[in-house]
């Protein structure tokens, strides 16, 4: 459960500072504005994850 948590953590941290940061997307097509935005949602869920994980951790005693 521990590595699930720091993975999910590690996943949030990098979407975090690529979606709040202002990193613009190389991609042709996908425009700067929709990778942040889709960087801050993936963000939002990794972290989510992250502490569903964490507690789930501690209730079942690792």
């Amino acid at each position: 459960m521990l590595i699930w948590t720091v993975s999910f953590l590690t996943l949030a941290l990098l979407a975090g500072a690529l979606g709040f940061s202002g990193y613009t997307s190389t991609a042709p097509k996908v425009t700067a504005k929709t990778a942040a935005g889709m960087a801050r949602m993936l963000f939002l869920v990794f972290l989510f994850a992250a502490l569903v994980t964490l507690v789930l951790g501690f209730v079942r005693g690792w």
